[in-house]
Protein backbone atom coordinates (compact mmCIF):
# COMPACT_ATOMS: atom_id res chain seq x y z
CA UNK A 1 0.00 0.00 0.00
CA UNK A 2 1.64 3.84 -0.89
CA UNK A 3 2.16 5.87 2.06
CA UNK A 4 1.35 9.44 1.73
CA UNK A 5 2.70 12.61 3.31
CA UNK A 6 1.01 15.35 2.74
CA UNK A 7 3.28 19.16 2.71
CA UNK A 8 0.87 21.82 2.49
CA UNK A 9 -2.05 22.97 1.11
CA UNK A 10 -3.04 26.13 -0.69
CA UNK A 11 -5.69 27.52 -1.33
CA UNK A 12 -7.69 29.19 -4.80
CA UNK A 13 -9.72 32.51 -4.15
CA UNK A 14 -7.80 35.13 -6.33
CA UNK A 15 -5.98 35.67 -8.84
CA UNK A 16 -2.81 35.97 -7.15
CA UNK A 17 -3.16 32.22 -5.67
CA UNK A 18 -2.14 31.19 -9.18
CA UNK A 19 1.45 32.07 -9.18
CA UNK A 20 1.21 31.22 -5.58
CA UNK A 21 0.28 27.49 -6.26
CA UNK A 22 2.95 27.60 -9.25
CA UNK A 23 5.59 29.06 -6.27
CA UNK A 24 5.00 26.43 -3.54
CA UNK A 25 5.16 23.76 -6.75
CA UNK A 26 8.59 24.43 -7.71
CA UNK A 27 9.88 25.34 -3.94
CA UNK A 28 8.99 21.69 -3.31
CA UNK A 29 10.64 20.41 -6.46
CA UNK A 30 13.72 22.02 -5.83
CA UNK A 31 12.97 20.91 -2.10
CA UNK A 32 13.11 17.00 -3.59
CA UNK A 33 16.18 17.86 -6.12
CA UNK A 34 14.29 17.43 -9.57
CA UNK A 35 16.61 18.55 -12.17
CA UNK A 36 15.57 22.16 -13.41
CA UNK A 37 13.02 21.21 -16.53
CA UNK A 38 11.26 19.11 -14.17
CA UNK A 39 10.68 21.76 -11.29
CA UNK A 40 9.35 24.12 -14.60
CA UNK A 41 7.10 20.94 -15.43
CA UNK A 42 5.50 20.18 -12.34
CA UNK A 43 4.94 24.29 -11.75
CA UNK A 44 3.50 24.92 -14.80
CA UNK A 45 0.99 21.47 -14.60
CA UNK A 46 -0.05 23.30 -11.55
CA UNK A 47 -0.50 26.89 -12.82
CA UNK A 48 -2.33 25.86 -15.46
CA UNK A 49 -4.72 23.55 -13.47
CA UNK A 50 -5.15 26.49 -10.73
CA UNK A 51 -5.91 29.02 -13.54
CA UNK A 52 -8.61 26.77 -14.67
CA UNK A 53 -10.07 26.19 -10.93
CA UNK A 54 -10.04 30.51 -10.57
CA UNK A 55 -11.56 30.92 -14.57
CA UNK A 56 -14.09 28.41 -14.40
CA UNK A 57 -15.01 27.21 -10.58
CA UNK A 58 -14.14 30.77 -8.62
CA UNK A 59 -12.30 28.87 -5.68
CA UNK A 60 -10.59 25.68 -5.26
CA UNK A 61 -7.45 23.92 -3.54
CA UNK A 62 -4.46 22.32 -3.91
CA UNK A 63 -2.43 19.61 -1.65
CA UNK A 64 0.78 18.53 -2.25
CA UNK A 65 1.88 15.11 -1.27
CA UNK A 66 5.15 12.93 -1.02
CA UNK A 67 4.37 9.29 -2.09
CA UNK A 68 6.42 6.12 -0.63
CA UNK A 69 6.59 2.54 -1.92
CA UNK A 70 5.79 -0.88 0.11
CA UNK A 71 9.93 -0.48 1.16
CA UNK A 72 9.51 3.37 2.53
CA UNK A 73 11.50 4.68 -0.11
CA UNK A 74 9.88 8.14 -1.66
CA UNK A 75 9.33 7.56 -5.03
CA UNK A 76 6.72 10.60 -6.66
CA UNK A 77 6.01 13.75 -5.81
CA UNK A 78 1.82 14.71 -6.35
CA UNK A 79 -1.00 17.05 -6.11
CA UNK A 80 -4.28 16.76 -5.69
CA UNK A 81 -6.62 20.25 -7.03
CA UNK A 82 -9.85 20.35 -6.30
CA UNK A 83 -13.24 22.30 -6.43
CA UNK A 84 -16.90 22.95 -6.20
CA UNK A 85 -17.91 24.35 -9.39
CA UNK A 86 -20.32 22.62 -12.34
CA UNK A 87 -17.99 20.64 -13.77
CA UNK A 88 -16.25 20.21 -17.07
CA UNK A 89 -18.11 18.89 -20.07
CA UNK A 90 -16.85 16.61 -23.08
CA UNK A 91 -13.82 15.68 -20.95
CA UNK A 92 -12.92 12.66 -22.94
CA UNK A 93 -12.66 14.87 -26.09
CA UNK A 94 -10.23 17.37 -24.00
CA UNK A 95 -8.30 15.07 -22.90
CA UNK A 96 -7.66 13.18 -26.74
CA UNK A 97 -7.12 16.56 -28.44
CA UNK A 98 -10.42 16.58 -30.24
CA UNK A 99 -12.19 19.14 -28.80
CA UNK A 100 -11.94 22.85 -30.69
CA UNK A 101 -12.79 25.45 -28.73
CA UNK A 102 -12.69 29.21 -29.93
CA UNK A 103 -11.63 30.12 -25.84
CA UNK A 104 -9.18 27.96 -25.80
CA UNK A 105 -10.36 26.18 -22.77
CA UNK A 106 -9.44 22.64 -22.18
CA UNK A 107 -5.94 23.95 -23.67
CA UNK A 108 -4.73 23.92 -20.10
CA UNK A 109 -6.17 20.66 -18.80
CA UNK A 110 -4.52 18.84 -21.63
CA UNK A 111 -1.00 20.46 -21.65
CA UNK A 112 -1.22 19.58 -17.82
CA UNK A 113 -1.89 16.14 -18.47
CA UNK A 114 0.83 15.89 -20.36
CA UNK A 115 3.36 17.00 -18.01
CA UNK A 116 2.41 14.60 -15.68
CA UNK A 117 3.72 10.58 -15.40
CA UNK A 118 0.16 10.15 -13.85
CA UNK A 119 -3.01 11.75 -14.11
CA UNK A 120 -6.53 10.97 -12.98
CA UNK A 121 -9.39 13.43 -13.34
CA UNK A 122 -13.15 13.21 -11.64
CA UNK A 123 -15.54 15.77 -12.85
CA UNK A 124 -19.43 16.33 -12.09
CA UNK A 125 -22.22 18.49 -11.33
CA UNK A 126 -20.74 18.93 -7.95
CA UNK A 127 -17.42 19.88 -8.84
CA UNK A 128 -13.65 18.70 -10.17
CA UNK A 129 -11.18 16.21 -8.17
CA UNK A 130 -7.84 15.50 -10.44
CA UNK A 131 -4.67 13.91 -9.20
CA UNK A 132 -1.66 13.77 -10.76
CA UNK A 133 2.45 12.54 -10.02
CA UNK A 134 5.36 12.49 -11.02
CA UNK A 135 8.00 9.73 -10.54
CA UNK A 136 11.12 10.06 -8.90
CA UNK A 137 14.37 8.20 -8.65
CA UNK A 138 13.72 5.87 -5.46
CA UNK A 139 15.46 7.51 -2.21
CA UNK A 140 15.05 7.78 1.55
CA UNK A 141 12.04 8.91 2.70
CA UNK A 142 12.68 12.90 4.19
CA UNK A 143 12.31 13.15 7.43
CA UNK A 144 9.55 14.95 9.75
CA UNK A 145 11.88 17.79 10.56
CA UNK A 146 12.79 17.96 6.70
CA UNK A 147 8.94 18.06 6.01
CA UNK A 148 8.24 20.31 8.65
CA UNK A 149 11.35 22.81 7.28
CA UNK A 150 10.06 23.01 3.88
CA UNK A 151 6.53 23.68 5.18
CA UNK A 152 8.06 26.57 7.16
CA UNK A 153 9.88 27.97 3.54
CA UNK A 154 6.50 28.01 1.90
CA UNK A 155 4.43 29.71 4.24
CA UNK A 156 6.86 32.72 4.28
CA UNK A 157 7.22 32.80 0.80
CA UNK A 158 4.52 35.55 0.60
CA UNK A 159 3.11 36.82 -2.19
CA UNK A 160 5.53 37.89 -5.88
CA UNK A 161 4.87 40.51 -7.36
CA UNK A 162 3.77 39.98 -11.11
CA UNK A 163 6.35 41.89 -12.87
CA UNK A 164 9.05 39.77 -10.91
CA UNK A 165 6.91 36.85 -11.40
CA UNK A 166 6.43 37.73 -15.37
CA UNK A 167 10.61 37.84 -15.18
CA UNK A 168 10.95 34.96 -14.10
CA UNK A 169 8.71 33.06 -16.54
CA UNK A 170 10.76 34.82 -19.07
CA UNK A 171 14.17 33.36 -17.69
CA UNK A 172 12.47 30.03 -17.19
CA UNK A 173 10.99 29.85 -21.06
CA UNK A 174 14.86 31.40 -21.49
CA UNK A 175 15.92 28.46 -20.03
CA UNK A 176 14.04 25.59 -21.61
CA UNK A 177 14.21 27.29 -25.26
CA UNK A 178 18.14 26.64 -24.23
CA UNK A 179 18.01 23.56 -23.39
CA UNK A 180 16.07 22.29 -26.09
CA UNK A 181 18.49 23.85 -28.72
CA UNK A 182 21.41 21.97 -26.90
CA UNK A 183 19.06 18.64 -26.78
CA UNK A 184 18.37 19.00 -30.60
CA UNK A 185 22.15 19.83 -31.06
CA UNK A 186 22.96 16.80 -29.29
CA UNK A 187 20.39 14.69 -31.63
CA UNK A 188 21.64 16.04 -34.64
CA UNK A 189 24.99 15.10 -33.27
CA UNK A 190 24.05 11.42 -32.36
CA UNK A 191 22.21 10.72 -35.26
CA UNK A 192 25.07 12.06 -37.97
CA UNK A 193 27.60 9.71 -35.45
CA UNK A 194 24.54 6.57 -36.09
CA UNK A 195 24.39 7.68 -39.87
CA UNK A 196 28.52 7.10 -40.43
CA UNK A 197 28.37 4.35 -37.90
CA UNK A 198 25.11 2.13 -39.72
CA UNK A 199 26.90 2.10 -42.59
CA UNK A 200 29.69 0.01 -41.15
CA UNK A 201 27.52 -1.89 -38.96
CA UNK A 202 25.27 -2.83 -41.92
CA UNK A 203 28.13 -3.91 -43.95
CA UNK A 204 28.95 -6.17 -40.95
CA UNK A 205 25.56 -7.52 -40.42
CA UNK A 206 25.63 -8.60 -43.72
CA UNK A 207 28.44 -10.05 -43.68
CA UNK A 208 27.34 -12.19 -40.41
CA UNK A 209 23.59 -12.89 -41.98
CA UNK A 210 25.78 -14.59 -44.73
CA UNK A 211 28.11 -16.46 -42.03
CA UNK A 212 24.87 -17.34 -40.30
CA UNK A 213 23.26 -18.57 -43.19
CA UNK A 214 26.12 -20.51 -44.74
CA UNK A 215 26.34 -22.21 -40.72
CA UNK A 216 22.57 -22.72 -40.70
CA UNK A 217 22.67 -24.37 -44.41
CA UNK A 218 25.73 -26.76 -43.30
CA UNK A 219 23.74 -27.88 -40.23
CA UNK A 220 20.66 -28.70 -42.24
CA UNK A 221 22.74 -30.48 -44.86
CA UNK A 222 24.42 -32.58 -42.14
CA UNK A 223 20.84 -33.16 -40.74
CA UNK A 224 19.99 -34.34 -44.14
CA UNK A 225 23.04 -36.51 -44.80
CA UNK A 226 22.16 -38.62 -41.28
CA UNK A 227 18.83 -38.80 -41.92
CA UNK A 228 19.11 -40.35 -45.73
CA UNK A 229 22.10 -42.02 -44.86
CA UNK A 230 20.94 -43.75 -42.50
CA UNK A 231 17.68 -44.62 -44.03
CA UNK A 232 20.08 -46.30 -46.80
CA UNK A 233 22.05 -48.45 -44.25
CA UNK A 234 18.58 -49.90 -42.59
CA UNK A 235 17.99 -52.24 -45.89
CA UNK A 236 21.53 -54.07 -45.76
CA UNK A 237 21.78 -54.05 -42.30
CA UNK A 238 18.17 -56.04 -42.08
CA UNK A 239 19.49 -58.27 -44.68
CA UNK A 240 22.95 -59.19 -42.62
CA UNK A 241 20.43 -59.70 -39.95
CA UNK A 242 17.89 -61.64 -40.87
CA UNK A 243 20.40 -63.79 -42.60
CA UNK A 244 22.55 -63.96 -39.77
CA UNK A 245 19.75 -65.43 -37.99
CA UNK A 246 18.54 -68.07 -40.61
CA UNK A 247 22.27 -69.27 -40.39
CA UNK A 248 22.56 -69.38 -36.50
CA UNK A 249 18.79 -71.29 -36.28
CA UNK A 250 20.49 -74.12 -38.99
CA UNK A 251 17.23 -73.19 -41.87
CA UNK A 252 19.83 -74.65 -44.43
CA UNK A 253 21.43 -77.13 -42.34
CA UNK A 254 23.69 -76.70 -38.82
CA UNK A 255 26.73 -75.22 -38.50
CA UNK A 256 30.25 -76.49 -37.18
CA UNK A 257 31.08 -74.92 -34.05
CA UNK A 258 33.37 -72.67 -35.75
CA UNK A 259 31.44 -71.24 -38.33
CA UNK A 260 28.24 -71.15 -35.67
CA UNK A 261 30.98 -68.87 -33.77
CA UNK A 262 31.93 -66.42 -36.88
CA UNK A 263 28.27 -66.05 -37.87
CA UNK A 264 27.50 -64.84 -33.93
CA UNK A 265 30.45 -62.12 -34.79
CA UNK A 266 28.21 -60.89 -37.29
CA UNK A 267 25.08 -60.74 -36.11
CA UNK A 268 26.05 -59.03 -32.95
CA UNK A 269 28.15 -56.51 -35.27
CA UNK A 270 25.18 -55.76 -37.55
CA UNK A 271 22.92 -55.78 -34.12
CA UNK A 272 25.40 -52.83 -33.07
CA UNK A 273 25.54 -51.39 -36.42
CA UNK A 274 21.58 -51.05 -36.26
CA UNK A 275 21.17 -49.48 -32.81
CA UNK A 276 23.32 -47.20 -34.31
CA UNK A 277 21.78 -46.27 -37.14
CA UNK A 278 18.74 -45.83 -35.48
CA UNK A 279 20.17 -43.47 -33.11
CA UNK A 280 21.79 -41.13 -35.58
CA UNK A 281 17.75 -40.78 -37.70
CA UNK A 282 16.39 -40.14 -34.48
CA UNK A 283 19.92 -37.55 -33.38
CA UNK A 284 18.98 -36.02 -36.76
CA UNK A 285 15.51 -35.66 -36.67
CA UNK A 286 15.88 -34.24 -32.92
CA UNK A 287 18.16 -31.49 -34.51
CA UNK A 288 15.86 -30.64 -37.39
CA UNK A 289 12.88 -30.48 -35.33
CA UNK A 290 10.99 -33.42 -37.32
CA UNK A 291 11.04 -35.80 -35.04
CA UNK A 292 7.65 -36.83 -33.83
CA UNK A 293 5.80 -37.05 -30.62
CA UNK A 294 3.14 -39.23 -29.52
CA UNK A 295 1.63 -38.11 -26.60
CA UNK A 296 -0.58 -40.67 -24.93
CA UNK A 297 -1.54 -41.02 -21.01
CA UNK A 298 0.12 -43.94 -18.60
CA UNK A 299 1.06 -44.20 -15.16
CA UNK A 300 4.54 -44.08 -13.61
CA UNK A 301 4.13 -47.35 -11.96
CA UNK A 302 3.62 -49.42 -15.66
CA UNK A 303 6.80 -47.79 -17.30
CA UNK A 304 8.92 -48.45 -13.90
CA UNK A 305 8.23 -52.57 -14.50
CA UNK A 306 9.10 -51.95 -18.01
CA UNK A 307 12.15 -50.67 -16.69
CA UNK A 308 12.17 -53.61 -14.31
CA UNK A 309 12.49 -55.79 -16.70
CA UNK A 310 14.50 -54.12 -19.60
CA UNK A 311 17.25 -54.05 -15.95
CA UNK A 312 16.38 -57.65 -15.40
CA UNK A 313 17.45 -58.58 -18.52
CA UNK A 314 20.96 -56.76 -18.47
CA UNK A 315 21.66 -57.66 -15.27
CA UNK A 316 21.98 -61.20 -16.59
CA UNK A 317 24.68 -59.76 -18.36
CA UNK A 318 26.66 -58.10 -15.80
CA UNK A 319 26.21 -60.56 -12.92
CA UNK A 320 28.77 -58.89 -10.68
CA UNK A 321 26.71 -55.42 -10.71
CA UNK A 322 23.86 -55.22 -8.30
CA UNK A 323 20.58 -53.23 -9.27
CA UNK A 324 17.78 -51.67 -7.61
CA UNK A 325 14.45 -49.80 -8.32
CA UNK A 326 13.25 -47.50 -5.82
CA UNK A 327 9.64 -47.72 -5.33
CA UNK A 328 7.27 -44.41 -6.01
CA UNK A 329 5.46 -42.95 -2.65
CA UNK A 330 2.37 -41.42 -4.61
CA UNK A 331 0.33 -42.18 -8.17
CA UNK A 332 2.09 -39.96 -10.99
CA UNK A 333 0.06 -39.87 -14.05
CA UNK A 334 1.94 -38.70 -17.25
CA UNK A 335 1.14 -37.45 -21.13
CA UNK A 336 3.73 -37.58 -22.88
CA UNK A 337 5.52 -39.58 -25.34
CA UNK A 338 6.11 -43.09 -23.18
CA UNK A 339 8.62 -44.45 -25.99
CA UNK A 340 10.51 -42.00 -26.06
CA UNK A 341 11.21 -41.55 -22.32
CA UNK A 342 11.44 -45.10 -21.80
CA UNK A 343 14.57 -44.93 -24.52
CA UNK A 344 16.09 -41.84 -22.65
CA UNK A 345 16.16 -43.99 -19.37
CA UNK A 346 17.20 -46.87 -21.55
CA UNK A 347 19.99 -45.23 -22.55
CA UNK A 348 20.96 -44.26 -18.39
CA UNK A 349 21.07 -47.69 -17.49
CA UNK A 350 22.63 -49.05 -20.23
CA UNK A 351 25.63 -46.64 -19.90
CA UNK A 352 25.69 -47.63 -15.97
CA UNK A 353 25.49 -50.80 -16.48
CA UNK A 354 28.85 -50.85 -19.08
CA UNK A 355 30.35 -48.65 -17.16
CA UNK A 356 30.30 -50.63 -13.56
CA UNK A 357 32.35 -53.42 -13.59
CA UNK A 358 31.36 -54.55 -9.69
CA UNK A 359 29.45 -52.31 -8.01
CA UNK A 360 25.58 -51.19 -7.68
CA UNK A 361 22.71 -49.15 -9.56
CA UNK A 362 20.01 -47.46 -8.14
CA UNK A 363 16.63 -45.95 -10.08
CA UNK A 364 15.19 -43.44 -8.20
CA UNK A 365 12.09 -40.99 -9.21
CA UNK A 366 11.24 -38.06 -7.39
CA UNK A 367 7.98 -35.60 -7.73
CA UNK A 368 9.37 -32.32 -6.98
CA UNK A 369 6.27 -30.37 -7.98
CA UNK A 370 2.79 -30.78 -9.93
CA UNK A 371 4.44 -30.01 -12.93
CA UNK A 372 7.56 -31.95 -13.47
CA UNK A 373 9.25 -36.27 -12.19
CA UNK A 374 12.41 -36.86 -11.79
CA UNK A 375 14.46 -39.92 -12.57
CA UNK A 376 17.95 -40.27 -11.23
CA UNK A 377 20.34 -42.93 -12.03
CA UNK A 378 23.29 -43.54 -10.28
CA UNK A 379 26.14 -45.72 -10.12
CA UNK A 380 29.20 -46.53 -8.35
CA UNK A 381 31.28 -47.11 -11.51
CA UNK A 382 33.94 -45.41 -13.22
CA UNK A 383 32.89 -42.07 -12.57
CA UNK A 384 34.21 -38.92 -15.01
CA UNK A 385 36.22 -36.82 -14.67
CA UNK A 386 34.97 -33.12 -14.21
CA UNK A 387 36.70 -31.87 -17.46
CA UNK A 388 34.55 -33.98 -19.25
CA UNK A 389 31.51 -33.78 -17.81
CA UNK A 390 30.05 -31.45 -20.78
CA UNK A 391 31.76 -33.79 -23.49
CA UNK A 392 29.67 -36.69 -22.53
CA UNK A 393 26.86 -34.91 -24.41
CA UNK A 394 28.89 -34.09 -27.58
CA UNK A 395 28.05 -36.18 -30.40
CA UNK A 396 30.38 -38.86 -31.01
CA UNK A 397 32.59 -38.19 -28.21
CA UNK A 398 33.30 -40.80 -25.95
CA UNK A 399 35.13 -40.42 -23.12
CA UNK A 400 38.03 -43.33 -22.12
CA UNK A 401 38.61 -43.73 -18.95
CA UNK A 402 41.60 -46.20 -17.71
CA UNK A 403 40.44 -49.93 -17.43
CA UNK A 404 37.50 -49.26 -19.75
CA UNK A 405 38.61 -49.86 -22.85
CA UNK A 406 36.69 -53.16 -23.51
CA UNK A 407 33.41 -51.38 -23.50
CA UNK A 408 31.68 -50.66 -26.43
CA UNK A 409 29.57 -47.41 -27.95
CA UNK A 410 29.14 -45.01 -30.46
CA UNK A 411 29.24 -41.43 -28.04
CA UNK A 412 25.42 -41.29 -29.64
CA UNK A 413 23.06 -42.40 -26.62
CA UNK A 414 24.29 -39.46 -24.05
CA UNK A 415 23.47 -37.07 -26.33
CA UNK A 416 20.28 -38.18 -28.01
CA UNK A 417 18.73 -38.65 -24.29
CA UNK A 418 19.39 -35.32 -23.93
CA UNK A 419 18.38 -34.16 -26.99
CA UNK A 420 15.23 -35.97 -26.12
CA UNK A 421 14.79 -34.97 -22.61
CA UNK A 422 14.57 -31.12 -23.82
CA UNK A 423 12.45 -32.15 -26.56
CA UNK A 424 10.09 -33.90 -24.24
CA UNK A 425 9.99 -30.20 -22.28
CA UNK A 426 12.81 -31.44 -19.86
CA UNK A 427 16.53 -31.48 -19.84
CA UNK A 428 19.31 -34.19 -18.88
CA UNK A 429 22.32 -33.03 -16.55
CA UNK A 430 25.16 -35.20 -14.54
CA UNK A 431 27.02 -35.15 -11.62
CA UNK A 432 30.31 -37.58 -10.98
CA UNK A 433 33.33 -37.82 -9.58
CA UNK A 434 36.16 -40.15 -10.78
CA UNK A 435 36.42 -43.43 -9.66
CA UNK A 436 33.41 -43.21 -7.18
CA UNK A 437 30.53 -43.20 -9.55
CA UNK A 438 28.17 -40.75 -11.98
CA UNK A 439 24.58 -39.71 -11.19
CA UNK A 440 22.52 -38.59 -14.32
CA UNK A 441 19.18 -36.57 -13.52
CA UNK A 442 16.33 -36.55 -16.04
CA UNK A 443 13.76 -33.63 -15.51
CA UNK A 444 10.76 -34.55 -17.88
CA UNK A 445 7.59 -32.54 -18.15
CA UNK A 446 3.98 -35.06 -16.73
CA UNK A 447 2.09 -32.83 -19.67
CA UNK A 448 3.94 -32.45 -23.45
CA UNK A 449 1.39 -29.64 -24.25
CA UNK A 450 2.94 -25.88 -23.49
CA UNK A 451 2.84 -24.91 -20.16
CA UNK A 452 0.86 -21.49 -19.60
CA UNK A 453 -2.42 -20.32 -17.95
CA UNK A 454 -5.00 -19.21 -20.19
CA UNK A 455 -4.74 -15.70 -21.55
CA UNK A 456 -7.56 -13.79 -19.44
CA UNK A 457 -10.11 -11.05 -21.29
CA UNK A 458 -8.25 -7.74 -21.80
CA UNK A 459 -8.93 -4.67 -24.25
CA UNK A 460 -6.61 -2.71 -25.51
CA UNK A 461 -8.83 0.08 -27.02
CA UNK A 462 -7.51 3.47 -26.63
CA UNK A 463 -4.05 2.10 -26.40
CA UNK A 464 -0.92 2.89 -27.94
CA UNK A 465 1.98 0.17 -28.63
CA UNK A 466 5.17 1.10 -30.20
CA UNK A 467 7.15 -2.07 -31.55
CA UNK A 468 11.12 -1.22 -31.98
CA UNK A 469 12.42 -4.38 -33.83
CA UNK A 470 14.84 -4.54 -37.07
CA UNK A 471 13.00 -7.59 -37.90
CA UNK A 472 9.71 -7.33 -39.99
CA UNK A 473 8.65 -10.79 -39.39
CA UNK A 474 8.46 -10.06 -35.91
CA UNK A 475 6.94 -6.85 -35.92
CA UNK A 476 4.46 -8.80 -38.18
CA UNK A 477 3.32 -11.57 -35.66
CA UNK A 478 3.44 -8.99 -32.71
CA UNK A 479 0.79 -6.76 -35.19
CA UNK A 480 -1.54 -9.84 -35.49
CA UNK A 481 -0.96 -10.92 -32.41
CA UNK A 482 -2.73 -7.51 -30.72
CA UNK A 483 -4.73 -6.77 -33.55
CA UNK A 484 -8.21 -8.58 -31.79
CA UNK A 485 -7.40 -6.55 -28.96
CA UNK A 486 -7.57 -3.10 -30.71
CA UNK A 487 -4.53 -0.87 -29.96
CA UNK A 488 -3.15 1.72 -32.18
CA UNK A 489 0.04 -0.14 -33.20
CA UNK A 490 3.14 2.04 -34.70
CA UNK A 491 6.49 0.74 -35.28
CA UNK A 492 10.39 1.62 -35.67
CA UNK A 493 13.29 -0.71 -37.68
CA UNK A 494 15.75 1.05 -35.20
CA UNK A 495 16.51 3.24 -32.05
CA UNK A 496 17.27 6.43 -34.09
CA UNK A 497 13.72 5.61 -35.93
CA UNK A 498 11.98 5.56 -32.70
CA UNK A 499 12.89 8.45 -30.91
CA UNK A 500 10.26 10.90 -31.99
CA UNK A 501 7.52 8.03 -31.56
CA UNK A 502 9.11 7.68 -27.64
CA UNK A 503 8.55 11.57 -27.04
CA UNK A 504 5.94 12.66 -29.12
CA UNK A 505 3.60 9.88 -28.89
CA UNK A 506 4.52 8.52 -25.32
CA UNK A 507 3.22 4.55 -26.33
CA UNK A 508 1.14 2.84 -23.42
CA UNK A 509 3.42 -0.28 -24.51
CA UNK A 510 6.68 -0.82 -25.74
CA UNK A 511 8.16 -4.09 -27.20
CA UNK A 512 11.67 -3.28 -27.48
CA UNK A 513 13.90 -5.81 -29.20
CA UNK A 514 17.94 -5.97 -27.92
CA UNK A 515 19.83 -6.72 -31.03
CA UNK A 516 18.87 -3.34 -32.86
CA UNK A 517 20.76 -1.75 -35.85
CA UNK A 518 22.06 0.91 -34.76
CA UNK A 519 21.92 0.70 -30.49
CA UNK A 520 21.68 -2.22 -28.28
CA UNK A 521 18.26 -1.92 -27.13
CA UNK A 522 19.07 -2.11 -23.42
CA UNK A 523 21.13 1.18 -23.70
CA UNK A 524 17.82 2.62 -25.42
CA UNK A 525 16.02 1.58 -22.59
CA UNK A 526 18.60 3.51 -20.34
CA UNK A 527 18.47 6.48 -22.37
CA UNK A 528 14.21 6.50 -21.73
CA UNK A 529 13.43 8.07 -18.17
CA UNK A 530 12.18 6.36 -15.59
CA UNK A 531 8.26 5.97 -15.72
CA UNK A 532 8.70 4.70 -19.49
CA UNK A 533 10.79 1.60 -18.11
CA UNK A 534 7.39 0.19 -16.61
CA UNK A 535 5.90 0.47 -20.35
CA UNK A 536 8.71 -1.69 -21.80
CA UNK A 537 8.56 -5.35 -22.55
CA UNK A 538 11.97 -6.70 -23.61
CA UNK A 539 11.39 -8.73 -27.15
CA UNK A 540 14.47 -10.64 -27.79
CA UNK A 541 16.12 -13.69 -29.75
CA UNK A 542 19.22 -13.03 -28.11
CA UNK A 543 20.51 -15.81 -25.45
CA UNK A 544 20.12 -14.36 -21.90
CA UNK A 545 22.69 -15.71 -18.89
CA UNK A 546 20.68 -15.68 -15.99
CA UNK A 547 22.06 -12.78 -14.61
CA UNK A 548 21.55 -10.31 -17.67
CA UNK A 549 17.87 -11.69 -17.86
CA UNK A 550 17.41 -10.23 -14.17
CA UNK A 551 19.58 -7.50 -14.65
CA UNK A 552 16.78 -6.85 -17.54
CA UNK A 553 13.53 -7.49 -15.54
CA UNK A 554 14.25 -5.09 -13.17
CA UNK A 555 14.77 -2.00 -14.95
CA UNK A 556 11.02 -3.09 -17.79
CA UNK A 557 7.90 -4.72 -17.33
CA UNK A 558 8.72 -7.96 -18.45
CA UNK A 559 11.53 -9.96 -20.87
CA UNK A 560 10.00 -12.08 -23.83
CA UNK A 561 12.15 -14.60 -25.66
CA UNK A 562 10.92 -15.13 -29.46
CA UNK A 563 12.62 -18.62 -29.28
CA UNK A 564 10.49 -19.54 -25.97
CA UNK A 565 7.85 -22.42 -26.09
CA UNK A 566 4.45 -21.31 -27.06
CA UNK A 567 5.54 -17.80 -27.32
CA UNK A 568 2.52 -16.18 -28.55
CA UNK A 569 0.83 -17.42 -25.61
CA UNK A 570 3.35 -15.87 -23.43
CA UNK A 571 3.00 -12.51 -25.22
CA UNK A 572 -0.92 -12.03 -24.30
CA UNK A 573 -0.38 -13.31 -20.92
CA UNK A 574 2.59 -10.44 -20.50
CA UNK A 575 0.09 -7.98 -22.35
CA UNK A 576 -3.15 -9.04 -20.35
CA UNK A 577 -1.36 -9.02 -17.31
CA UNK A 578 -0.10 -5.12 -18.06
CA UNK A 579 -3.31 -4.35 -19.34
CA UNK A 580 -5.08 -3.12 -16.38
CA UNK A 581 -2.42 -0.46 -15.58
CA UNK A 582 -1.76 1.02 -19.16
CA UNK A 583 -2.75 4.82 -18.61
CA UNK A 584 -3.72 6.67 -22.10
CA UNK A 585 -1.27 7.69 -24.03
CA UNK A 586 -1.29 11.46 -25.68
Amino acid sequence: MTAICRVTTITVRKETDIVTCRQGAKHIAGWLGLPTLEQIRLATAVSELARNIYQYAGAGAFHFELLADAQGQLRAVAFEAFDHGQGIGQMDAILNGSYVSSTGMGVGLRGAQRLMDEFDIQTSSQGTRIRASKYLVPKPFPTETAVATVRRELASLGVVDPYEELNTRGSELLLTTGELQAKQQELEAINHELENTNKGVVALYSELEKASQELQQASEAKSRFFSNMTHEFRTPINIIENISKLLLNGNDGRLNEEQHKQVSFISSAAAELAEMVNELLDLAQAESGRIDVNSETFELTGLLEQLHDFMMALGMRYPSVSWHISPVQRQVQFNTDRGRLFQILRNLISNAFKYTAQGAIEVRVFVPNEEQVEFVVQDTGAGIAAENLERVFEEFARVRMPGMAHVQGNGLGLPLAKRLAQLLKGDLTVTSQLHQGSCFTAVIAREFEPAGGPVGEFSLHGHTVLIIDDNEADRYLLRQLLAPYGPLIIEAGSASASIDKLHAVRPDLIFLDLELPDIYGADLLDSMDWAMHARVLINTAKTLTDQEAAQLAAQCAGVLFKSQGNYAGAVLRQVGRLAGSLKHAN
